[in-house]
């Protein structure tokens, strides 16, 4: 259980409902998964829910998030952009199945 999920869940509510791309961290602030959403809030929310019914990838990178960061973006379209950008750069952990170059469609 992360003993972070109160803190996590009050900045949660304070997100925009917007579209963008959120930056998971561990504690050393190593970003650990990228991801983007047409609704921040509602997104990052579905992670740190009590009744959440993750998988286990999914499961044990919540465990392991301290922190994130989001950029609001003005469309959907430039989210997937932004986000393929950011997971070519910093290659997180979890975001494996993104990772090779063969491009993210």
């Amino acid at each position: 259980m992360n003993d972070r999920l109160p803190y996590l869940r009050e900045k949660t509510n304070r997100l925009s409902t917007f579209p963008g791309v959120y930056k998971m961290k561990n504690k050393a602030g190593e970003i650990i998964y990228i991801g983007k959403a047409k609704n921040l809030k509602n997104r990052v929310t579905s992670y740190f829910r009590q009744s959440a019914d993750h998988t286990p990838k999914v499961a044990k990178m919540v465990e392991n998030v301290f922190d994130y960061d989001f950029i609001v973006t003005d469309t959907e379209y430039e989210a997937l952009v932004l986000e393929c950008s950011l997971i070519k750069q910093h290659k997180p952990k979890y975001n494996i199945l993104l990772k090779d170059d063969k491009g993210y469609h």
